[in-house]
C-alpha cells in the first residue's frame, strides 16, 4: 500500500479562464538615460587658452601669457553666459556667479598684466 495521498487527474484540474489584455501586467520599457552632453569642448578650451599662456609667457613675456589667460577667462564667461544650458566642465553655480567670476578674475589679472611692476 503507497502512504501517499493519491494525486488528482491532470485533465481534472479546473480551466482558469484567460485573462484579458488590460488586467495583465505588462513591463515597461527600461528607461534610457537622457543624452548628456559631453565636457570636452570646455577642456579644450581651458587646456588651449593655459597651452597657449604658457608659450606665449614663455616666447613674449609674462604680461602676454597673463593677457592670454584672461582672454581665456573671458571667453569662457561669455561661452557660459550665451549658452542655453551652460556648457558641461564650466558650469559650477549659478550662471551670473560663473559669468561674474569669469569676467571678475579676467579683469583683474587684465588690470595686473598691465600695472605690475616688472612685468613686461
Amino acid at each position: 500500500m503507497d502512504p501517499r495521498a493519491p494525486q488528482p487527474d491532470p485533465a481534472s484540474r479546473p480551466v482558469t479562464p484567460p485573462r484579458p489584455a488590460w488586467d495583465a501586467v505588462v513591463p515597461a520599457p527600461p528607461a534610457e538615460r537622457p543624452a548628456r552632453p559631453s565636457p570636452v569642448r570646455a577642456i579644450l578650451l581651458a587646456t588651449a587658452g593655459i597651452l597657449l599662456a604658457v608659450v606665449l609667457g614663455v616666447t613674449l613675456s609674462a604680461r602676454a601669457g597673463a593677457l592670454a589667460v584672461a582672454a581665456t577667462l573671458a571667453v569662457a564667461g561669455t561661452w557660459r553666459a550665451v549658452a542655453p544650458d551652460g556648457p558641461p566642465g564650466l558650469v559650477v553655480r549659478s550662471r551670473g556667479f560663473d559669468v561674474l567670476l569669469c569676467w571678475g578674475s579676467a579683469a583683474m589679472i587684465t588690470f595686473l598684466a598691465f600695472t605690475a611692476p616688472g612685468v613686461g
